[in-house]
């Protein structure tokens, strides 16, 4: 693409901006509150496009602290899957009791980066209010 026209994350900021400043004004009840959820939407999707995959990178090397990078690597073909899988694996692993006796270290390093990488795109305000860098490098 040309260095004249709006890459992905232009185009969603604009249409954010447009929707916030010109659409949502004129605007209540019902329709007001779905065009603040879409406005809302448009912010995460544009967070994803600036931010790639460094935080499911974050997330994988916190999984391979916990399972090793082989299992890690085995678990999916791109790092949404391997991520999933790793996840559902965890939750069923807590859910049997296999870290009753220590959900600190390794499991917990694991949910807390979930956790702030899902903040940074859903609501990074909040993390940087709760202290957490809100950088895509922090």
């Amino acid at each position: 693409m040309a260095a004249d026209h709006p890459n992905r994350s232009d185009l969603l900021a604009a249409a954010e901006e447009a929707l916030r400043t010109e659409v949502l004004p004129h605007l209540d009840g019902e329709a007001k509150y779905t065009g603040l959820l879409v406005a809302a939407a448009l912010a995460t999707a544009r967070r994803e496009i600036d931010t790639g995959d460094v935080g499911a990178r974050r997330t994988l090397d916190a999984y391979a602290l916990l399972y090793g990078e082989d299992n890690v690597a085995r678990s999916g073909v791109d790092a949404e899957q391997r991520t999933d899988a790793l996840s559902r694996d965890l939750a069923a692993q807590i859910r049997g009791g296999a870290y009753d006796g220590d959900l600190m270290g390794s499991v917990y390093a694991v949910l807390e980066i979930q956790v702030v990488e899902r903040l940074r795109l859903s609501n990074p305000k909040f993390l940087t209010a709760s202290g957490y860098p809100s950088d895509t490098d922090g």
